[in-house]
């Protein structure tokens, strides 16, 4: 018994003068009041590894911030901005699903963020509807609703050039339906939608 408490005290003491000496060797994890730019300033200082090292390629971009102009830290290597796939104006859809509807759409866009209002016209009766949306590449992401409603027409397009074709969502209260979305430009600027009587 003897033998084995010496032994078990020396393994003990072992990993504490291990973990002693080791302690220094690793710089402890940022603490959770430390800002982001404390942060930044040791990863640029190297505190958190050898100089050369490709792991840290990071050094000089932001972690913390992602610049809407190019979808990238600001100190990313490349500068190249995003373009935005260009769909202001003046749209026409057709929806099937349950039944056939058709979309008349003026879209406004500023970056990869999209705007409109519109008609739907469903079973001959005819609604006002707003529109809002957002762009990532060649897809665009489209809600639709009709004014004065809970209904809501979640509509996911890809975007070529002059339509725009995928599927659609309609729920409401107690509904959920599905169906195709087809649209085709009529004209690159927004024009009026005749008011309704």
């Amino acid at each position: 018994m003897g033998f084995k408490f010496v032994l078990m005290t020396l393994a003990l003491v072992a990993c504490l003068s291990a973990a002693a000496l080791g302690a220094n060797a690793v710089p402890e994890f940022p603490t959770e009041d430390m800002s982001g730019s404390v942060i930044r300033e040791e990863v640029q200082e190297g505190v958190y590894g050898v100089a050369d090292d490709p792991s840290l390629s990071f050094r000089n971009e932001s972690l913390f911030y992602i610049d809407r102009q190019t979808g990238m830290s600001p100190n990313a290597v490349t500068k190249v901005p995003v373009r935005y796939v260009a769909i202001a104006g003046n749209w026409s859809f057709t929806l099937t699903g349950a039944a056939t509807s058709y979309l008349t759409l003026n879209l406004y866009q500023n970056q990869d963020a999209v705007s409109g209002y519109g008609i739907l016209m469903q079973n001959g009766n005819a609604a006002q509807v707003t529109a809002a949306g957002t762009i990532l590449g060649d897809r665009v992401a489209l809600f639709v609703s009709p004014v004065q409603s809970q209904g809501l027409y979640r509509l996911s397009l890809t975007i070529t050039p002059g339509s725009m074709n995928g599927s659609f969502v309609y729920t409401a209260p107690g509904v959920t339906q599905p169906g195709i979305a087809s649209g085709k430009l009529l004209s690159v600027q927004p024009v009026a939608v005749p008011a309704m009587a």
